[in-house]
């Protein structure tokens, strides 16, 4: 093994001798040009295990939430809200704060509308005993009543309440 190894080095001498002079004879007689070489050094690997991604998969068959819905620019009976009022009083009708309208006493009404934010009314007549009746709004919200309710003898108040 040593033998073959300071042979391979003898002839490796000799053919850089051989390239030397003949590059330094052609350079002297302007025949050949130096050109640098570039090359990229070496950069150490790290050990490091290549990158796993894996699906997160759900178990245990149907899941009680919901899942994300696409919204589609068609009519669907999920945005509609119905609105019944069952008192004696004309309402005026807020969502989120810009009026869609009056509802008179027996009426039901009929909204599409995005369904977030709240629901509000107020009596029609202008009158101290009742305020602003307001309602949170969500997907699940189809059907909301105004009523009137009894709580005493002296007391009724009215109120809203999703159906």
């Amino acid at each position: 093994m040593y033998f073959l190894c300071q042979a391979f080095e003898t002839l490796w001498q000799v053919i850089r001798k051989y390239f030397l002079e003949n590059v330094l004879d052609l350079l002297r007689k302007g025949r050949c040009i130096l050109m640098a070489i570039m090359y990229a050094p070496e950069v150490e690997e790290l050990d490091v295990p290549p990158t796993e991604t894996l699906p997160q998969r759900r178990t245990g068959g149907w899941s009680i939430q919901p899942h994300p819905r696409i919204g589609l620019a068609l009519g669907s009976d999920d945005e509609l809200l119905m609105l019944e009022n069952r008192t004696e009083l004309p309402w005026l009708v807020y969502h989120n704060y810009h009026r869609l309208g009056i509802i008179d006493p027996g009426e039901i009404l009929v909204f599409h509308l995005y369904k977030h934010g709240s629901l509000s009314v107020r009596p029609g007549k202008e009158s101290d005993e009742v305020e602003y009746l307001m309602l949170p709004l969500n997907f699940d919200v189809k059907y909301v009543n105004i009523y009137r309710r009894q709580m005493s003898k002296e007391l009724e108040i009215y109120d809203m309440h999703v159906a």
